[in-house]
């Protein structure tokens, strides 16, 4: 079972994040300019002042952020246009949200995806505690054309609100955690490419959107050449971060067709039969290891297993035995 949100948060951004603890208003516009998005910030009672935190997690082209102002603030943009989705999570407190035309109450169990297009305003109160996913524009733009076959990319504009809690802001932060542990930069960077693209097309998939239709259209049937072509780049490419817009593109379909072809096959997903293949090579290495030659969450990571907990309830229930119940076999 996940750990509540407020636990995770708790445990994932720690003093090595903090970025910025101030009561400093230029100070503060300035550490999450730089962190976030250019804004403007204003102080709504003025016989109160900031007591600002912001914890600050980069991972590769997103980032994992943690905020609390402190004090009842309204923030508006300083530029036109933004370069940056931002998915707010909230953990306690009351915020009201505004970007073009919508308007939302944003409090724990109630979050918002603000796009990068239009005007926004975020009302907030002193106590409001949030967790903030910043995504790359030009990543989620291209992706999401990918997604649906576009030739080029084009504005995504995600509904303001995000009614209750999707199960991948969960994954995300457990994710986050394990990628964390990764044991160098050149592993770090190469997973935070799997999980970037995880997560923006499990965005585009289950949040509304402008493409949402498109994405989720019915496109045409596979062909054995085209299924044999995906299998056999996921094989051959096993050991390295797999994005499944890539496998699609190099079978020459789109992703909702390879998603339907799985599907047809064999009754799963690409992702679900990737974690199966995955799953078997783990198992391999973990049977045959010399005593004291590797740990679980180093070949766990190795094969793409972010999330270490959901990991060992995969392997268990394909194995009946826990990762660590079989390497100990081995020592």
């Amino acid at each position: 079972m996940a750990m509540p949100t407020v636990q995770l948060a708790d445990r994932l951004f720690q003093q090595q994040s903090l970025v910025l603890s101030s009561n400093d208003l230029d100070e503060v516009v300035d550490g999450c300019t730089r962190a976030l998005r250019p804004h403007q910030l204003r102080i709504t009672d003025r016989r109160t002042t900031l007591s600002t935190t912001l914890h600050h997690l980069p991972i590769g082209t997103f980032s994992l952020n943690r905020l609390h102002y402190g004090a009842d603030v309204i923030v508006a943009p300083a530029v036109p246009e933004e370069d940056n989705f931002l998915i707010t999570l909230p953990l306690r407190g009351n915020a009201r949200f505004a970007y073009g035309s919508e308007d939302a109450s944003v409090s724990p169990g109630h979050g918002a995806i603000v796009s990068p297009y239009r005007q926004f305003r975020f009302e907030i109160g002193a106590a409001f505690d949030q967790v903030v996913l910043r995504l790359n524009r030009r990543r989620v733009e291209t992706i999401c054309a990918t997604m649906i076959g576009a030739a080029k990319p084009q504005s995504v504009d995600f509904q303001l609100p995000v009614a209750g809690m999707p199960a991948f802001w969960l994954y995300l932060l457990e994710a986050a955690a394990s990628l964390s542990m990764a044991g160098s930069a050149l592993d770090r960077a190469r997973l935070s490419v799997q999980l970037e693209e995880l997560i923006i097309q499990s965005l585009l998939l289950s949040l509304p959107n402008n493409f949402t239709n498109s994405i989720m259209a019915v496109s045409r049937h596979a062909s054995t050449a085209q299924m044999r072509r995906a299998i056999e780049y996921m094989r051959d490419h096993i050991e390295e971060p797999i994005r499944l817009t890539d496998v699609a593109r190099h079978a020459g379909l789109s992703l909702r067709s390879l998603q339907l072809a799985f599907q047809r096959e064999f009754g799963t997903s690409p992702g679900r039969w990737l974690r199966t293949e995955r799953l078997d090579r783990v198992h391999a290495i973990l049977s045959s290891a010399a005593p004291g030659s590797v740990s679980v969450t180093d070949v766990a990571l190795r094969w793409g297993f972010l999330h270490l907990g959901e990991f060992a309830a995969h392997y268990k229930a394909r194995y009946g035995r826990r990762p660590s119940d079989v390497l100990a076999k081995r020592t």
